[in-house]
């Protein structure tokens, strides 16, 4: 896809590199448009993208997927480079198309948080000349802002998720399991997903919905528990990460008004977005009305979604990102109070060119804490 390789470019030149290497399997999928499953099961399998300002990109890939990449990547076919995983090392192929490229002395960017060891040996073994650097902000960077293909996975994926969880809601009763409530969801999931997977399922009642991402276990309903459910799952290679709390049977009033507050800071954070906006300043205000609730805020408030289920920007104190149109971001206000239970909501958000457009949160009202049934 021109646009991505341009957008390469564009990095290259502010990045001041002369390559670009991606192998991380996200950014792999970024960058080819095909995603290759052995590549994140199998780590031998390596697929390594390079790219130059003056050469058109090449993709190393292990042969056995040779045909996946060639019928889902936007790649010139002649551009694809197999190999043998028994008999050739992936990582002396692309360092000869380096040195084809003439990148000997030139400075490289790879995404040194995944290179290993013995990789990052190699390169300077064979390329003792050339400037390896870390060019992970420059992946971050370019994956900041959706294309509109992007866009339209996540939204059509994302806008359909809240019917799983209410589903999965509806159909479940007291003296259930949380397993139960796992297998409605797997079954609506299945439904909208149409093949694609589920990831980490979380599902905790009671005291464990205090576990912020607990798998879910045989602990049977009971009336009065908080149920605590977060679903992430991928379509199209884009993720879906949305997130709703309920009670057994008829809520307290404390377990009322605490949802209200949640409710309260989640719309007030999100009423903020728009482009320009300091992610924060959104988090600094979201931390301030936790703590004058007595509640204590959690390390972020949202982050961003896409072929990764956390990525930025996120919104937290630790970073400060300006808003800009097109990101996608969840936004998640979680309240824990231990050894009793934990609340959670989150939305899954896109900004627009005049403010933001709620994915997520349009089709079940959440202002009111969910029921599940406690009648059996």
């Amino acid at each position: 896809m021109k646009e991505i390789t341009d957008l390469q470019r564009e990095m290259l030149k502010k990045y001041h590199l002369d390559a670009m290497v991606t192998m991380t399997p996200e950014n792999i999928t970024y960058v080819t448009g095909a995603y290759i499953p052995t590549q994140v099961t199998v780590r031998s399998r390596k697929v390594i993208h390079i790219i130059t300002e003056k050469h058109d990109p090449v993709v190393i890939v292990v042969n056995i997927e040779e045909p996946i990449m060639r019928a889902q990547s936007w790649m010139d076919p002649k551009s694809i480079i197999s190999y043998n995983e028994f008999t050739q090392n992936p990582m002396m192929i692309a360092i000869d198309k380096l040195k084809e490229f003439g990148m000997e002395t030139k400075r490289i960017g790879m995404e040194l948080s995944y290179l290993s060891a013995i990789d990052m040996d190699l390169m300077h073994r064979e390329l003792p000349h050339a400037e390896i650097v870390n060019a992970d902000a420059a992946y971050e960077e370019m994956r900041f802002i959706k294309m509109q293909f992007e866009l339209d996975r996540i939204i059509s994926f994302g806008s359909n998720i809240e019917e799983v969880i209410y589903g999965a809601f509806a159909s479940a009763r007291a003296g259930m399991t949380e397993k139960d409530i796992y297998r409605f969801i797997s079954n609506g999931f299945a439904e909208i997903a149409k093949g694609d997977k589920m990831s980490m399922p979380m599902v905790g009642s009671g005291v464990r919905s205090c576990l912020l991402n607990g798998e879910p276990t045989d602990k049977v309903l009971e009336k009065g528990d908080i149920v605590r459910v977060d679903v992430m799952g991928t379509k199209d290679n884009y993720y879906c990460d949305c997130c709703r709390t309920a009670v057994v049977g008829t809520p307290t009033e404390h377990q009322a008004e605490t949802w209200s507050k949640l409710v309260k800071a989640h719309d007030d954070a999100i009423a903020q977005i728009k482009p320009g906006v300091s992610t924060k300043t959104i988090y600094d205000n979201f931390a301030r009305q936790f703590t004058e609730w007595g509640f204590k805020p959690v390390a972020f408030i949202g982050h961003g979604l896409g072929l990764t289920l956390h990525e930025e920007p996120y919104i937290n104190t630790y970073k400060d990102t300006t808003l800009r149109e097109n990101m996608v971001l969840c936004v998640e206000p979680i309240h824990v109070i231990d050894g009793e239970c934990g609340y959670q909501l989150e939305n899954e958000v896109l900004v627009t060119a005049d403010g933001h457009r709620m994915i997520t949160g349009t089709r079940h009202p959440y202002q009111q804490l969910a029921t599940i049934r406690a009648d059996g």
